[in-house]
């Protein structure tokens, strides 16, 4: 018994593009009718079942490739998982309809949700949301990252400090909240210029601003500008992708909405001349120390207190990092005018008064990528190991 590609993903619930990708990647192997046509019986459906599985757990489609091509894990051990896999998922679920129950019936009675009862709800919708979100990233990364890349990001995120990444978790759920409104708003074909979307930009400052997001992302795009900006592109389609209510490609239209919202906020029109200026004190080759220097950092620090955009030498840092990630024409200029401001301010907190140039770079930086070690173990009584948690990048 056998079928086709498509009746294999309806009634597997994969896509016939899924069943393309694990084929691409030596995962399954269906045999061909005389005509060429793909047929997929119990073999292949059995496979099909283990790479869900596996998935599921967070491997890459090149760790499922290798584990299978080593030692396919026996069809009890893989049921195992999968009913662990669900007994989570429906303990989970079973909370979330117990809260609203709850809720309903206090409702009902004419009470009123208290502070932990609504907490709660929203905790548990929050855990749904970020286990799809999760989900989307999986299958981006399964396709655009390597598995080299993979750990690059994972250790160098390992070595962050403590108080960065909780502060990320922490900011996570109101930023995905924040995202949402935006796809709204993208959807409805909103200007990106409009008092609504310009709300949200505003909270998307404070957020950045108060839980580190933006040094963040400097710092990510300072350690390895190519890789950073594959695994910030992954994460704008997987982002872009959950939030559609529609059903698209993944892309990376709700990240552009966002930057064409930030590019149309008040904060970003007021710098402009700033940078403007910085370009032509770069084309000059002026001194940090230089009075038109100091006089351009001084706008710039009075403009960052009037907007609230938190450190002026985290913004500037963060404004010629998100230049790699939306190139224009004049990008390398402004790179160069940024990176100017920057060693300005640094040479000021210094104390640095020299009189030597600034040295600018507007190339990516030319690290090469990590490595660590990745084992995973799936024999019969073994336990899965999955490798570092991924954590889904944010917008900014």
């Amino acid at each position: 018994m056998s079928m086709g590609a498509a009746e294999c993903a309806r009634r597997a619930g994969l896509t016939v593009r899924a069943l393309r990708v694990y084929e691409r990647h030596r995962l399954i192997e269906p045999r061909r009718t005389g005509k060429g046509w793909r047929c997929y019986g119990p073999q292949e459906l059995r496979r099909l079942n283990v790479i869900v599985t596996l998935k599921a757990f967070g491997m890459t489609l090149a760790q499922i490739r290798t584990l299978l091509a080593t030692k396919p894990p026996p069809l009890m051990r893989v049921l195992q998982l999968q009913l662990q896999i669900c007994s989570a998922r429906s303990e989970a679920a079973d909370k979330a309809v117990g809260l609203v129950k709850t809720a309903l019936t206090t409702i009902k009675t004419g009470k009123r949700l208290s502070l932990d009862d609504l907490c709660n709800l929203t905790r548990s919708m929050e855990m749904e949301n970020q286990h799809g979100l999760f989900q989307a990233f999986r299958e981006q990364i399964n396709e655009a990252i390597t598995p080299e890349e993979e750990r690059a990001v994972m250790t160098w995120m390992a070595a962050r400090p403590p108080d960065e990444m909780n502060a990320i978790r922490q900011a996570s759920p109101q930023v995905h909240a924040l995202l949402r409104s935006l796809q709204d708003l993208r959807e409805k074909e909103v200007d990106p210029a409009a008092p609504e979307a310009q709300a949200l930009i505003a909270r998307e400052n404070e957020l950045a601003v108060r839980y580190g997001l933006r040094n963040h992302t400097a710092t990510l795009l300072e350690w390895n500008t190519p890789l950073a900006l594959k695994w910030l592109r992954v994460g704008g389609r997987a982002v872009s992708r959950f939030m559609s209510s529609q059903s698209v490609a993944p892309d990376e239209g709700l990240t552009a909405y966002l930057h064409a919202a930030l590019v149309a906020s008040p904060w970003y029109r007021a710098l402009e001349p700033i940078v403007d200026e910085a370009a032509v004190l770069v084309d000059e080759k002026a001194q940090p120390s230089a009075a038109p220097a100091q006089a351009l950092v001084g706008r710039l620090q009075r403009i960052c207190a009037d907007y609230s955009l938190g450190d002026p030498l985290v913004h500037a840092r963060w404004a010629r990092a998100t230049l790699f990630r939306w190139p224009t024409e004049d990008s390398p200029r402004k790179q160069a005018a940024w990176m100017f401001l920057a060693s300005v301010i640094e040479a000021g907190k210094r104390g640095d008064d020299d009189g030597a140039p600034v040295v600018i770079r507007t190339g990516p930086p030319k690290t090469p990528h990590g490595s660590a070690a990745f084992a995973t173990r799936l024999d019969d009584g073994d336990a899965l190991t999955p490798g570092v948690q991924n954590k889904v990048p944010t917008a900014h």
